[in-house]
Formats: structure tokens, sequence, C-alpha cells
């Protein structure tokens, strides 16, 4: 198991005003660059990015499920669904987790409760941005674990982003992956808390072609409603 932290972003309030404004004619207002800034100043210190990402050998994948072996004899069954075929490859699988921290969430609960939606919506931009970079970070961790094995890997599959594999199977991920040693718990919907977190599985394996880490975008039933691809993806 591997833990780690990411201390800082790429980003800045001027890029968070500029995904504020986006699709705007007009320029933004004196209120949205006040905004931007002040986020910018409380939610950047208020973030504790980390990833863990635990490896298991894959035995087997039959009829949707991967097996894995969890050491000493034993093995689990992961249900992945119908698009399980992008495991096949895998000769290893990453599980791997993610996580902005709590202290984000709270400062946007905090402006919720004030009223001040302007400030919440931009901290809560700071949070979908600086995921996507703690996801990349993981990503190209796993990629450089699959270059030190002399192989390839597939793309990052995610519970709920994947038809025919419901956010219900994250429940499985936290547990394979270790989530507590990173502050994440589950609630009652399988969803992990602090909410600005995600989870992974990712093969690792000779016959894979490609060494980076792909998107599963493309089989996402929330594709067009994803916040992140509005903010990111032209």
């Amino acid at each position: 198991m591997e833990i780690i932290n990411l201390d800082k972003v790429s980003f800045n309030w001027q890029d968070i005003l500029a995904r504020l404004s986006k699709g705007r004619r007009k320029s933004s207002s004196e209120d949205m660059v006040v905004t931007a800034e002040r986020a910018c100043k409380e939610g950047l210190p208020a973030l504790h990015m980390q990833s863990v990402i635990e490896v298991y050998e894959k035995i087997d994948l039959l009829d949707g499920c991967l097996v894995l072996s969890l050491g000493g004899g034993a093995k689990e069954k992961l249900l992945v669904g119908p698009r399980a075929g992008y495991l096949v490859p895998a000769e290893k699988v990453a599980v791997v987790l993610n996580t902005v921290g709590s202290g984000l969430v709270a400062l946007m609960q905090d402006y919720s409760q004030k009223k001040d939606y302007l400030m919440m919506y931009c901290l809560d931009l700071i949070g979908v941005q600086a995921l996507a970079e703690v996801s990349s970070n993981a990503r190209k961790y796993v990629e450089s674990m699959a270059e030190k094995m002399g192989c390839g890997v597939g793309p990052s599959m995610q519970p709920g982003s994947v038809n025919g594999w419901g956010v219900d199977g994250q429940s499985h991920l936290y547990r394979l992956g270790h989530g507590e040693k990173i502050g994440l718990k589950l609630n009652e919907a399988a969803f992990l808390v602090p909410h600005i977190s995600n989870s992974a599985v990712i093969g690792l394996g000779a016959d894979y072609s490609e060494n980076k880490v792909g998107s599963m975008c493309h089989e996402c039933p929330r594709r067009e409603e994803c916040l992140w691809r509005r903010e990111n993806v032209e």
C-alpha cells in the first residue's frame, strides 16, 4: 500500500475566475473577481490532497467479476460488470482512492449556511480541479509502477462512471484500497465522505499497449452533466 500526498496545485484564482466566467458574454463583475480571489485565499490552504494505492494480483475474470488474490491463498470477487473486458489484459490491478480532504468541504458548508452561494460555487470549482490534479498524480504513480514492471496500463475505471458498474461498487474499492488510511468514510449510499473524492481500478499488464492511463468518460452515463468535463474539456 502506498499513500501519496500532493502539496500544491497548478492553478490560481485567475484560473477559477476564468472557469466562473466561462460562457459569459459580459466581462467578469467586480464581485466575481473578489470572490474568486477570496475563495483561493481561503480554500487552497484547506486542501489536504491524498491518494492511497493498493495493488493486487489478478487471478481470473469470470462473467464480469474480477477475481483478486488477497495473499495467503485468500481471494475475492469484485463485480465490475459488462465492461470488465478492459481488465482482460491485466496481470495486476491497482485500487486507487483520491480525496481533497474534509477541510474544503467544511468551508463550503459554512458558506452555504451563510447563503453565500457564489463563494460556495467558487470553492466547489477549486475542489473539482484539485481532485482532478490529485487523481492525475495518482495515475502517474501507477504509470511509473507499470514502467518499472515493463508493462502497460489500462484505463481508469470508476464505479458509477462505467456502464453496468454502479456506485455501490465503491464500497468494495473503499475496503480493498484502505480508504480509511486517508480519512475517507462511506455513507449509506456508498458515496465517499468527504464527497470531493473518488475511487478507481486500473489494470497493469504486458498485453496493454498504452503506457498512459486512459479515460472512461465515453462510457459514463453522467457524461453530459459532468462538472469536471464542463470545466476542463472543450
